[in-house]
């Protein structure tokens, strides 16, 4: 019969959040049922050694690790935990307490330092985009061209923002291309935009809502029926002439 080592990690008496058994002899490391070592009858007890640990969660990680991954290091932990030689099983209960201070490991420290350089890198294109899209809109009042440029940057700035997963950005990024549209004419779409963006700030509660987002709404809503005004005009005076 394979000797067993069996791992049990838990936070209180009442909780057992992991278990593991380590065959001894085998490279293979089984994942026990969370409830089949909780009680021990006395029969039971005959056939295991239990030694209790409180040990610090970094420490706890730290060990079960260098069991997975060194057959040595288990032999080493068997014979120095057991003293009778008919025992076919050890358990280490461990009972885990909080760290004085929590800390990444090596390998979730290189995933989030991938996140946040992505996370820079997206801030810096957004940056660019949004200096780059205000120069053409500014030029959209009195060229198309540049109007129709100004709201391809939106929509390039808009997959960003999805990224990002910013929804304040991403709302700012519709409020862009609802410049463009007015620039283009395309005032129904624009006021869907608009209002569409309004009212979702608004549902929020007060303390989540952005202002200025508010305050874009109503700058460009404003924008927005002056050009109408404007077009309007000039349709009345083409029926006129």
């Amino acid at each position: 019969m394979s000797k067993k080592l069996i791992i049990l990690a838990r936070f209180s008496e009442d909780d057992i959040r992991e278990s593991y058994a380590f065959l001894l002899n085998k490279k293979k490391v089984l994942k026990e049922d969370q409830h089949k070592f909780e009680k021990c009858d006395t029969s039971y007890a005959n056939e295991i050694q239990i030694f209790p640990y409180c040990i610090d969660v970094h420490a706890a990680s730290y060990f079960v690790s260098e069991l997975h991954r060194s057959s040595f290091f288990r032999i080493q932990v068997w014979n120095n935990h057991t003293s009778l030689s008919h025992t076919d099983a050890i358990m280490l209960q461990m009972l885990l307490k909080e760290p004085i201070r929590y800390h990444m490991d090596q390998r979730f420290g290189s995933q989030v330092q991938l996140l946040v350089n992505e996370k820079i890198e997206l801030d810096h294109i957004m940056s660019c985009l949004s200096t780059l899209g205000g120069a053409f809109s500014s030029l959209g009042d009195q060229f198309l061209d540049c109007a129709k440029i100004a709201g391809r940057i939106s929509l390039q700035q808009y997959k960003i923002a999805e990224k990002l997963s910013d929804p304040v950005t991403l709302m700012r990024c519709q409020l862009y291309l609802s410049i463009s549209l007015i620039q283009c004419n395309r005032f129904r779409n624009a006021r869907i935009v608009i209002t569409s963006v309004y009212r979702s700030m608004k549902s929020r509660p007060e303390e989540l809502q952005d202002k200025r987002v508010i305050s874009m709404c109503l700058g460009i809503w404003a924008k927005l029926k002056y050009h109408w005004h404007l077009e309007n005009n000039k349709v009345k005076q083409m029926y006129i002439t």
